[in-house]
């Protein structure tokens, strides 16, 4: 019986061990992100991450890209609650581009020729900014993170300095912002993992036709 119970202890020991070395070697991550849905790339890419036994999300900060940001706050808000992960902050950015604007790029359009994807500008999809549009997987009940996404992320690498992955899936423009803030703010992260453009494309989607080594995050 001693022998059991010592072996018992011995085995406690291990798993404690292991589990608190796998919980130290996760990879804080912020997911920065153009969160339209639902169920879209940019949900799964998320779903990825969150659910991956690797990492640590600390929070998913969202901007204006392939939708607006009000109807991509709702949609990360409903899908963290389907998965049961409300743990995680969903923190709103910026609802607009720092520089170019709607009319500026009908402009550019009338002199150039047509853009297959403007995003949250393109005609076939277009609302207003702060509609909420459709939501078949039903509105959250949870509610976003009374911050804004510049100053999250700010203190996410001033608190884990050197330590946090930003994963950017979407428009700069929230990483823009807190670099102008502080312009420690890079130097303070560990990397940043950026979606956007390709190398190599072999596509006959009509984003890339004229374009094909750039897409619609850059």
């Amino acid at each position: 019986m001693k022998l059991c119970r010592f072996l018992g202890f011995i085995t406690v020991a291990i798993l404690t061990t292991c589990l608190v070395s796998l919980s130290q070697d996760k990879r804080k991550i912020v997911i920065d992100q153009d969160a339209a849905g639902p169920a879209g790339t940019d949900q799964q890419a998320m779903l990825l991450l969150i659910q991956s036994p690797q990492t640590e999300v600390l929070g998913i900060t969202v901007v204006t890209g392939d939708a607006w940001l009000t109807e991509e706050v709702a949609h990360t808000l409903r899908m963290l609650e389907l998965i049961g992960r409300t743990d995680i902050p969903v923190v709103p950015g910026a609802e607009y581009p720092l520089v170019r604007t709607k009319e500026e790029t009908e402009q550019w359009e009338q002199r150039y020729g047509s853009v297959a994807w403007l995003g949250a500008w393109t005609p076939r999809v277009y609302h207003a900014a702060r509609e909420l549009g459709a939501m078949p997987e039903g509105k959250p009940t949870t509610k976003a993170a009374d911050e804004d996404a510049a100053h999250f992320l700010l203190r996410m690498v001033h608190k884990y300095p050197h330590q946090v992955t930003i994963y950017e899936g979407g428009p700069m423009t929230n990483l823009a912002l807190a670099i102008s803030i502080d312009p420690e703010f890079a130097s303070l992260a560990k990397e940043l993992v950026f979606m956007g453009a390709s190398l190599s494309p072999q596509t006959d989607d009509p984003e890339f036709t004229d374009t094909p080594r750039r897409e619609f995050n850059l």
